[in-house]
C-alpha cells in the first residue's frame, strides 16, 4: 500500500513540474490606454460618442481621467467625456491622453469629416495573429478575430495549422490583455479541439477589449500558450 501511495504522488510531482514550467510568474506589464472604438470617417453634422479603457500594470482595467482632444477644432470638436461633432468637411486627429501615477499615455486616431449627407461604411475590423508554446508541449497555428456585421459577437477562427497536444491537462484558452495572467481575463472555455481549423463566438465583446489568446494549464494555474492580437 505505500508503495502505491509513493508512485502516486511521484506521478502527480512529475505531471505538475512539466506543466509549470517555471515557478515565479511575474505579471507586470506595461500600463495602455486604448480607444475603443475609433472610426475612419464621419458626415456633418453627426455626432459618435467614444469609448476608452485603461490597464494598470497588471492589466485589469481602471478608472481614470481622460483628456479628448482634436487637432483642429474647424473640423471637428470632442468634449471632455468623448462626445465627437463633426462640424466641416477635412481631416483632423483626435487623442485620448490620461496622467496616473507620473505615467503619461497618449491615444491617437485620424478621421476625415465628410460633407452632409454622405453615407459612411465602416468595414468589420479583422485582427490576426500566431499561437506560440511557452512550455514543452506542442501548440502552435494561427488565428483571425473579427467584427460580425450586425452582431456585438467577435468570431474567433483558429487556422488549419493548428496542433495541440492531447497529453496537457486541463488546457482552457481565455481573452485577456496580461498575458501571464488570467485575472480579469474572458473564459472562452476548456479547449475540445487539438488539430486543424475551429471557431469560437466571443458574445457582447468589443474587438479592443482584448490583446492576448492565453492558453492555460487549469489545474495548475499556469499559462502554456500565448497569441498576441495584432492589427
Amino acid at each position: 500500500m505505500i508503495k502505491k501511495y509513493t508512485f502516486l504522488l511521484v506521478s502527480l510531482l512529475l505531471l505538475q513540474t512539466s506543466c509549470i514550467g517555471e515557478d515565479i510568474v511575474n505579471d507586470f506589464i506595461e500600463p495602455e490606454l486604448r480607444i475603443l472604438n475609433p472610426i475612419n470617417s464621419l458626415p456633418v453634422p453627426e455626432t459618435y460618442q467614444l469609448n476608452t479603457a485603461y490597464f494598470n500594470n497588471i492589466g485589469i482595467e481602471e478608472e481614470t481621467i481622460v483628456t479628448w482632444s482634436s487637432s483642429n477644432l474647424n473640423i471637428a470638436t470632442v468634449d471632455t467625456s468623448g462626445f465627437l461633432t463633426a462640424i466641416s468637411e477635412g481631416t483632423t486627429t483626435i487623442s485620448a491622453s490620461v496622467l496616473e501615477n507620473d505615467i503619461f499615455l497618449e491615444e491617437s486616431f485620424s478621421i476625415t469629416i465628410t460633407e452632409n449627407g454622405t453615407v459612411v461604411i465602416i468595414e468589420p475590423v479583422v485582427k490576426s495573429g500566431t499561437i506560440v508554446t511557452t512550455s514543452s508541449y506542442l501548440l502552435t497555428g494561427g488565428f483571425t478575430l473579427a467584427e460580425q456585421e450586425n452582431s456585438d459577437n467577435l468570431l474567433l477562427s483558429v487556422n488549419s495549422d493548428y496542433q495541440a497536444t492531447t497529453s496537457l491537462p486541463g488546457l482552457y484558452l481565455y481573452l485577456t490583455n496580461n498575458p501571464n495572467s488570467i485575472s480579469g481575463a474572458y473564459s472562452v472555455g476548456p479547449v475540445s479541439v487539438f488539430n486543424g481549423a475551429h471557431t469560437y463566438t466571443i458574445p457582447n465583446t468589443n474587438i479592443n477589449d482584448y490583446t492576448y489568446l492565453l492558453y492555460w494549464c487549469q489545474p495548475f494555474g499556469v499559462k502554456v500558450g500565448t497569441g498576441e492580437i495584432l492589427d
